[in-house]
């Protein structure tokens, strides 16, 4: 009787071990692997590229892919009154700007930072405008600072801020 009881009970965890085995896979939360220091600062760069690509080409809606679909993004320039918060105001300013000039920046420094998700980054160089057609207008020295969040395989902005350093 004990034979059979012990066979019974080990019949029943093996059958219940099959029926709950692919439940298991599917309520185990998926982690990403961490990513590495020069991983994401390779990814940022590229965001930094891109977005710098988009703006020389006077690309009003790349420049706007580049950044998250949300009311808070926000694109600071370096004049006074360059504040621009949202998709829309973005896009308005962006348009007016780049009708008659392309931007491009040198970066001669860039640091690249990252917690998690965010990663915020500091340039420092030269910003270089161009009329549409590509004569260089003049060269500037220029610095900003962005924020990005990860966005999928590559990250997306959520701020831009703009300064060009003067005497004080």
């Amino acid at each position: 009787m004990k034979n059979m009881e012990a066979s019974w009970i080990g019949q029943m965890l093996m059958v219940t071990s099959l029926a709950l085995a692919p439940m298991v896979g599917c309520c185990t939360p998926r982690v990403d692997p961490p990513r590495s220091a020069e991983g994401v600062e390779a990814e940022v760069r590229r965001a930094l590229g891109q977005f710098n690509d988009a703006a020389a080409a006077g690309d009003v809606k790349g420049c706007l892919a580049l950044f998250e679909d949300r009311a808070d993004i926000l694109l600071v320039g370096s004049d006074k009154g360059e504040v621009f918060k949202g998709p829309a105001a973005m896009e308005g300013w962006l348009t007016a700007l780049l009708r008659n000039n392309r931007f491009s920046w040198e970066m001669d420094r860039v640091d690249i930072s990252h917690h998690g998700d965010t990663a915020w980054a500091f340039v420092e160089g030269r910003m270089v405008v161009k009329d549409p057609a590509g004569k260089l207008r003049f060269k500037a020295p220029y610095r900003f600072s962005a924020v990005l969040v990860r966005r999928g395989d590559g990250w997306a902005w959520r701020l831009f801020h703009g300064s060009a350093p003067g005497k004080e």
